[in-house]
């Protein structure tokens, strides 16, 4: 009969790192031969995978050794309530939503840190509360240079890339002018900074109007989002048609067609009605094609992505496109038929349109004209796009090198340290 042992792996590692005495009961080592361990013992540490933590390891395994001592039975019982609870709350919270709670309290948690007795590792509480112990000493740091004038309530010399005083109260002023209710806080921004009334990014406009309560926070959409639409490399390679329907305060019902040029956002042409039909739908595609394609023009495409209604897909529209081929070559898409991707951008733009529309108030059959025609001015030559930054659809239509605008915030930015390091510390 066999009476050969085969010992777990672990039990070899254990010999091997010479830890067996912590981490194995005197009552089994007894009854393993002496020969048997020596030879474990001569294993070089080296031969196992990850030996290179057997330190670390041995540490953690003393720790543990003290943890699961009989006479810390009733602290150890109240660790692992309150490391529960500890887990459950990050589990509940999120621990971006945690990290989030940690910086809006921030001033709290470094007095908190701060006046714990001398007995208590601190690099363990800010770990315990996810701030790394570098981050809380710069805070801490930072105290030091703390003052009532400033916007951010630091010095403004040894922190020069906060905002001036002097952005802070353009920043109120703009949000404030009734010219710009209609309008969304990064097309405020953009104008500001077009107008050279402001340095500070977008990041900085939207966190200083949330934290002046001049704007509220989004609430995250339910709502699966739609996938993305195409992306034109150029001013009228890809255009957009749709329609939309308002209804007056009066109960008139309108229908706004309109034809969106892709790269600048720009809206080309667009027809307000009492209709929706493919007559309806031809005049501001007429509108579009012959302001923008007068002149003959060789090899010149144009993709026409629309929606897969009656009034965008009919006879008219498709002998329109084929007279059309002395100016421009028209391939029409319908959108998720012809092509993956939906007709979301002309969407998003009618969604701008009913906002605008529903901010300026009560809207009459007689007026609708008016207040749409001003909306198309004001967003196609005044208003900056979000997704141009600093530039109106317009300007970008006619001039897309323009979007390279980076050197002017650049440079801005470095006038505004300049003068924050010169600054004396007064009441500004």
């Amino acid at each position: 009969m066999n009476n050969y042992k085969s010992y777990h792996s672990a039990v070899k590692t254990s010999y091997s790192l010479g830890i067996q005495n912590q981490v194995l009961p005197y009552s089994f080592l007894k009854t393993i031969p002496r020969s048997t361990t020596q030879n474990w013992k001569e294993i070089p540490a080296d031969k196992f995978v990850g030996g290179e933590f057997a330190t670390q390891i041995e540490t953690d395994l003393e720790q543990l050794k003290i943890i699961l001592d009989e006479r810390l039975r009733k602290m150890r019982i109240a660790f692992y309530c309150f490391a529960r609870l500890y887990l459950t709350i990050i589990e509940f919270v999120g621990k971006k939503n945690f990290e989030k709670i940690i910086l809006q309290n921030k001033e709290t948690v470094i007095d908190l840190v701060n006046n714990l007795p001398m007995e208590f590792n601190r690099d363990l509480v800010c770990r315990f509360l996810q701030i790394s112990s570098h981050q809380f000493k710069i805070w801490n740091s930072n105290r030091l240079y703390r003052c009532l004038f400033t916007a951010i309530g630091y010095c403004r010399k040894r922190f020069p890339n906060q905002i001036s005083q002097k952005e802070i109260n353009v920043l109120k002023s703009l949000m404030s002018r009734k010219r710009f209710h209609t309008w969304s806080v990064a097309s405020v921004w953009g104008y500001a900074v077009k107008k050279c009334h402001i340095s500070m990014s977008r990041a900085s406009w939207y966190r200083y109007c949330l934290g002046l309560g001049i704007s509220e926070k989004r609430k995250p959409e339910n709502k699966p989002r739609k996938k993305g639409s195409v992306r034109a490399t150029c001013p009228n390679q890809i255009w957009h048609i749709d329609v939309t329907e308002f209804v007056t305060i009066d109960n008139v019902k309108f229908y706004i067609h309109t034809v969106l040029d892709n790269f600048s956002r720009k809206i080309i042409a667009y027809t307000i009605s009492r209709d929706k039909t493919a007559k309806t739908r031809l005049i501001s595609l007429k509108q579009a094609i012959f302001s923008q394609f007068k002149t003959v023009l060789s090899n010149q495409d144009l993709d026409l992505i629309a929606d897969g209604g009656a009034e965008n897909d009919n006879f008219r529209v498709r002998n329109l496109i084929r007279n059309s081929k002395s100016l421009v070559n028209i391939q029409l898409k319908i959108a998720k038929r012809d092509v993956s991707f939906s007709n979301s951008m002309i969407e998003g733009n009618f969604k701008i349109l009913k906002q605008f529309l529903r901010k300026r108030g009560a809207i009459f059959s007689h007026t609708i004209h008016k207040e749409i025609d001003f909306f198309f001015r004001d967003y196609n030559q005044v208003k900056p796009h979000y997704q141009h930054w600093i530039y109106t659809p317009d300007e970008v239509h006619y001039n897309p090198e323009c979007l390279n605008f980076k050197p002017v915030l650049e440079r801005i930015n470095k006038e505004r340290q300049e003068s924050n390091r010169k600054s004396c510390c007064k009441v500004q």
